[in-house]
């Protein structure tokens, strides 16, 4: 009885703890993200007028449509984006507000090494690090607004 505990235990800690795991491993290696500590907070980042239009330059090509990649369409604002599961690695929602390092695509956009697949944008260049700044503090600060504090 008691090992059977110990095993349900142990498979519950090894389930919760997986995505670390890999998000851990997907950092692996020198500069597989952009630093962007040097890059100060926006405050009060709006959607959209200054992450929308990053999305539609590098995105929507491939994220919008009747069939988009991954299931995501970016031309429809952040109905696709927040809070809703990724379509390519479980465990990680698309945006977790508040938390970069568990937002898939802010992972897509600053990391060389991927959990899965490749760095977005697909065919283009790696976002400039003032949009990925801007990604990042929209990211941070939507755990605020999601708590009731949007006015």
């Amino acid at each position: 009885m008691l090992s059977n505990i110990f095993s349900i235990v142990r498979w519950a800690i090894v389930i919760i703890l997986w995505p670390f795991v890999l998000l851990s491993n997907s950092h692996a290696g020198i500069g597989a993200c952009d630093d962007l500590n040097a890059i100060t907070e926006t405050p009060q980042v709006n959607f959209e007028l200054e992450i929308q239009p990053i999305l539609t330059t590098h995105c929507v090509g491939c994220h919008s449509g009747p069939n988009p990649a991954a299931f995501l369409d970016l031309s429809v604002g952040y109905t696709d984006l927040v809070d809703v599961d990724s379509f390519e690695v479980s465990g990680f929602k698309r945006v977790e507000p508040g938390s970069i390092s568990r937002s898939y695509l802010f992972i897509k956009i600053n990391c060389s090494n991927q959990i899965f697949g490749n760095r977005m944008p697909l065919n283009g260049n790696p976002l400039n690090l003032i949009e990925q700044a801007l990604i990042r503090d929209w990211i941070r600060q939507l755990l605020i607004f999601r708590n009731g504090f949007d006015d």
